[in-house]
């Protein structure tokens, strides 16, 4: 039972690396930000491991997305 619970907790750890040295890779990678916004960035994702880089991928998806039209609807005269 002890080595299950140990392999299960070093999945959720590797699990958790992955996706913070992910966050980082795309803060840094990112050229709209400063190097301040990408230290702090950076750290929110190392000090807050899962919700800091939920919040952080977030914020660059939604910097790299097109503006969208809010309607297609289009006039005819």
């Amino acid at each position: 039972m002890g080595l299950h619970i140990g392999i299960t907790a070093a999945l959720v750890a590797a699990g958790l690396l992955g996706l913070d040295l992910y966050a980082t890779w795309a803060v840094w990678r990112e050229p709209d930000l400063t190097g301040a916004q990408k230290g702090l960035q950076s750290a929110m994702v190392w000090l807050l491991p899962l919700l800091g880089a939920i919040v952080v991928l977030n914020v660059v998806r939604s910097m790299n997305r097109e503006p969208t039209a809010r309607s297609t609807f289009t006039t005819s005269e």
